[in-house]
């Protein structure tokens, strides 16, 4: 009896891996193709929209509106964070996952499709400001979604581990849209890329866009929301708790994201403008050296990803965003050196730091809330945190180049304060992650402090039950959580 109750239980954990790793999976493959739709934009803007929809400005005035263009998804972030919010906290997480994802890929394609100024004059740019809108509602709310119904899913003692991977989808997000640039670069000439070969990775989007919903609508949804519809403390209006109850949690998280949005908003815009047409590297020399420096951090992040597990979310942030303080200077330095060699290096003193901080926001965002109001309190603050500095972020860098007479050392310090305030308010946010312990031992001290036995298996994913019974009343942080 013994050996057949052994066994029942090797094949329940072999499922229950199974499981986590099908939805781990799920939120990673669908995360990496709206980060490649979201970022094949960004660096399109530094490199080609400023010919295609704005060929009656200079290339300064051009670069500068095309940046613009590409600030219109961060303001439109908060939205989609309030709208895809709602419905991942009011009728389930993976609902608000194929909605994201579907409207991402829709917007991506039609992008692509846009004709030109000459070809239609000033409402080219505008169709192309209005769909960049549609992409920032889409992914406003994608993410929280994703990292919420993964780190859900997770054992306690793992939740930042298979949290991290679907950060690890938007890094290898953005490596995919740096290289299919890239190939573009090298196999087109410039007439041939202006003219239609900046589309195809647009309508490519598509494609990848099937198989995301392929794998989306194959998994199941978080055990904690269903225990949530169960006992029938889904708010109505989630926005609106989260606000009042949560408000403190939202600005914490939103300080911290800046590093993270900032400095990739930057350096994916903005780098690639300023060492084509300052330094002098030609358009494929920069894209091999962000091609190499994102690949690197993509390579690096599952590793990064376990670190808030083992050392504790609060302690990888932090140090994460003090590097990031330390590595603005000396990356303009080594850019401007003009050597391939310096402008890789010049990359990772700006990817390696904030892919530390994206892998560990993972999880450590969500946990600063209730289950009632997880998605929309980390995908609002994410967002906040990218109208504030996201989409201005490239705009502000060449205004501060200009105003620094064409050298980049106020560029460098604002990208320093930013990652101060980020520092600044992870040491105000609580680590509140489950001690790292077996998921058994997990259990038995929930169940010891509520009085009541659950069913959660060791090294499985945490069923609706497993989860702290004071997070479906209370939020992480200690404040109040208002049920409907």
């Amino acid at each position: 009896m013994c050996a057949s109750d052994a066994q029942v239980r090797s094949r329940e954990a072999r499922q229950d891996t199974t499981a986590i790793r099908r939805i781990a999976a799920a939120s990673l493959i669908g995360t990496l193709i709206e980060w490649y739709d979201f970022f094949l934009y960004a660096a399109m803007s530094a490199l080609v929209f400023n010919h295609v929809f704005f060929p009656a400005l200079n290339d300064a005035a051009g670069t500068l509106a095309s940046f613009a263009t590409f600030g219109a998804a961060f303001v439109a972030r908060p939205i989609g964070s309030v709208v895809m919010g709602h419905f991942g906290d009011r009728y389930g997480r993976k609902v608000a996952m194929v909605t994201s994802l579907v409207t991402m890929g829709s917007a991506t394609v039609a992008i692509g499709l846009i004709p030109t100024y000459v070809q239609i004059g000033i409402a080219a740019p505008a169709i192309l400001t209005c769909l960049r809108f549609v992409q920032g509602i889409a992914l406003g709310g994608e993410w929280s979604g994703a990292v919420t119904l993964a780190m859900e899913h997770a054992p306690p003692d793992r939740k930042g581990r298979w949290a991290a991977w679907v950060q690890y989808g938007a890094l290898a997000g953005i490596a995919l849209s740096t290289g299919s640039i890239l190939l573009l670069v090298e196999t087109l000439s410039r007439d041939q890329l202006l003219s239609w070969g900046w589309r195809v990775p647009f309508l490519a989007s598509g494609l990848l866009v099937g198989v995301g919903m392929f794998v989306r609508l194959r998994i199941e949804e978080s055990p904690v929301f269903r225990q949530l519809d169960r006992d029938t403390s889904t708010e109505r209006f989630p926005v609106w708790e989260t606000v009042r109850n949560h408000g403190g949690a939202v600005a914490r998280v939103a300080g911290m994201h800046l590093v993270v949005v900032a400095f990739a908003t930057t350096l994916l815009t903005f780098y690639i403008s300023y060492g084509v047409s300052r330094v002098g590297y030609s358009r494929t020399a920069m894209l091999e050296a962000m091609f190499i420096g994102t690949s690197a951090a993509a390579v690096l992040a599952p590793a990064l990803g376990g670190l808030s597990d083992v050392l504790g979310r609060q302690r990888v942030y932090i140090g994460a965003a003090a590097a990031a303080s330390l590595g603005a200077f000396p990356s303009f330095v080594l850019l401007d050196s003009g050597h391939l060699s310096g402008a890789v290096a010049a990359v990772l003193c700006l990817t390696l730091p904030v892919a530390a901080a994206f892998q560990a926001q993972g999880a450590y965002f969500p946990e600063q809330f209730p289950p009632h109001a997880r998605v929309t309190g980390a995908g609002l603050g994410a967002s906040l945190a990218s109208a504030a500095a996201g989409g201005p972020a490239p705009a502000v860098a060449q205004s501060l180049m200009q105003a620094g007479g064409g050298r980049p050392w106020w560029v460098a310090t604002y990208l320093t304060v930013i990652a101060l305030i980020s520092l600044g308010s992870a040491a105000l946010t609580p680590d509140v992650r489950p001690a790292r312990r077996p998921a058994d031992a997990q259990r038995d001290r929930w169940v010891g402090a509520r009085g009541r036995r659950s069913p959660q298996r060791s090294g499985g994913p945490v069923a609706a039950s497993a989860e702290p019974r004071a997070e479906v009343g209370v939020a992480a942080t200690g404040e109040p959580a208002r049920r409907r």
